[in-house]
């Protein structure tokens, strides 16, 4: 690296966190901040950025201010190009910015900047390979379309399930009872009221309750799991498809959860993330002469 500080970010759609490092590579202090996708909302993840760098720099006991540091990004949203171009126009209080997306910087932190597949399930999810120098990306289409397994999918799934049970459309079970539980409803006008016009990430809130129901053994929860662990396992395959022998990583709130029941055929070749997208922005922005 040539900067002497530059901070690096792994901005997703529900939180924010930011490591900043050393001219040598070395990690000085860790933070984090509030949701950071540019393309819902492009001021308010800059003001996460700034926060959790903030609490970086007040973690590393130096005293430093943003104009010092270069920030490398890894942004959710920075896969739409004119998402990350407007963020780009934006001033910003660093010395230097550099953006890519959170899924890039996470495939980079994992592979430590060399070839490989990686698949992320947090709020959203999405997933891409990194071969010869180039990204090829799968999925992270948002919640109204796409994110299948996702934190927000889960959340969604199980709201519609508890609004058809409310309306003895289907039965009760387990998981809506926990919804309602959740809201604190117990009519379908109530939980509509609550969840009509709310994000994906206030449905990902509602992913942990999905989680335990399977877990107690719920019926509709673990058909909807195994439904996206199966999404999962059908990814990965067309990732490697190309490249069988590439590696990949599953990273993010969910990959506990999925992790066993993926396909065992893909197991030979998964790795644990060498490193964190964090660190992934920063080396993708060294690689590319920008820090």
């Amino acid at each position: 690296m040539t900067e002497k500080y530059i901070v690096g970010i792994d901005g997703g759609g529900t939180r924010c966190r930011a490591a900043l490092y050393s001219a040598d590579g070395q990690c000085l202090g860790r933070g984090s901040g509030g949701p950071a996708n540019i393309m819902s909302d492009a001021k308010q993840a800059l003001d996460s950025a700034v926060e959790a760098t903030q609490h970086a720099i007040s973690s590393s006991n130096l005293s430093l201010s943003l104009r010092e540091i270069s920030m490398a990004a890894g942004f959710a949203g920075a896969n739409i190009p004119h998402a990350k171009q407007a963020f780009l126009a934006m001033p910003t209080p660093f010395k230097k910015t550099t953006v890519i997306s959170d899924l890039h910087a996470a495939c980079v932190g994992a592979h430590n900047g060399k070839s490989g597949a990686l698949i992320i399930c947090g709020t959203g999810s999405s997933a891409t390979t990194f071969f010869q120098g180039k990204f090829t990306d799968k999925g992270g289409y948002g919640a109204m379309l796409g994110d299948n397994a996702s934190g927000a999918w889960l959340g969604l799934a199980a709201v519609r399930h508890a609004l058809l049970a409310l309306d003895d459309i289907t039965p009760s079970s387990d998981l809506s009872q926990r919804v309602c539980a959740y809201f604190n409803v117990s009519s379908g006008a109530q939980l509509i009221a609550i969840a009509v016009d709310k994000t994906p990430s206030f449905f990902g809130q509602l992913a942990p309750t999905v989680a335990l129901a399977y877990q107690d053994g719920c019926e509709f929860a673990t058909e909807l799991v195994q439904q996206g662990a199966d999404y999962l396992s059908r990814l990965a395959h067309t990732l490697l498809e190309n490249e069988p022998s590439m590696k990949w990583s599953l990273v993010g709130g969910l990959a506990e959860l999925y992790q066993p029941l993926m396909a065992s055929s893909l197991s030979s070749q998964r790795v644990c993330p060498q490193y964190e997208a964090e660190y992934g922005a920063v080396l993708y922005a060294k690689n590319k002469g920008e820090a």
